[in-house]
């Protein structure tokens, strides 16, 4: 998530904010870090700062969005059918095993009348390449899944740009998944147009830093 708070207008599927709320309790936020040893990925050095996220969506009324800031993965959309659980940045989005997580989500709104704008990305470092590709491979397989359904709720396209990234996306939303070396990453953008080319930007600008 997001990751927690991004969610589909209208009739498209929604991952809501009160499932944030719900799962808030004993989360903390880890400290600043400094730059990682060369040769090493660091999740918190991989995350996206908000004064970068303004500029690349233009939008300086984004702000952060606390309970979605997490140290560790959270079930964001319990109420949704098995394989759809994974969509956003939960628990079944990355498989266990990861030595490092972190996930944030900036948020805002024009005006009282208008929906919630939202960038979300969340980064897990696994030991290894390896298992890495792997919880990618078990993500995407999940993926496909909850399309497979015709959920109503769940109503997007998916489709594989490039062997190592997933694109979910609707009117008003994308999502992009993309692994790389150790790292398994999730960007999401909703309300933000246009909103495939800002999570695009925010997804490579977090694989640029992956050694």
């Amino acid at each position: 998530m997001g990751p927690a708070r991004w969610a589909l207008a209208g009739s498209a599927f929604a991952v809501v904010a009160c499932c944030v709320g719900a799962a808030v309790a004993g989360c903390s936020k880890p400290p600043p870090s400094a730059a990682p040893a060369r040769g090493d990925n660091d999740a918190e050095w991989l995350i996206v700062s908000l004064p970068d996220v303004r500029h690349i969506t233009r939008f300086e009324g984004l702000s952060p969005y606390e309970y979605a800031d997490r140290d560790r993965p959270f079930e964001e959309n319990p109420a949704a059918p098995g394989p759809c659980r994974a969509v956003g940045s939960s628990e079944r989005t990355f498989s266990g095993g990861w030595k490092q997580f972190r996930t944030v989500t900036y948020s805002g709104t024009t005006d009282d009348l208008r929906p919630i704008n939202e960038v979300s990305h969340a980064v897990a470092v696994y030991p290894d390449a390896r298992i890495a590709r792997a919880a990618m491979a078990r993500l995407e397989s999940t993926l496909h899944d909850c399309a497979s359904l015709h959920d109503n709720a769940f109503d997007f396209a998916l489709n594989k740009p490039d062997p190592s990234t997933v694109k979910l996306g609707s009117t008003g939303w994308s999502h992009l998944y993309r692994v790389k070396s150790s790292v398994l990453v999730s960007v999401g953008v909703l309300g933000i147009e246009p909103t495939e080319q800002v999570a695009n930007t925010v997804l490579q600008t977090i694989t640029d830093r992956i050694k």
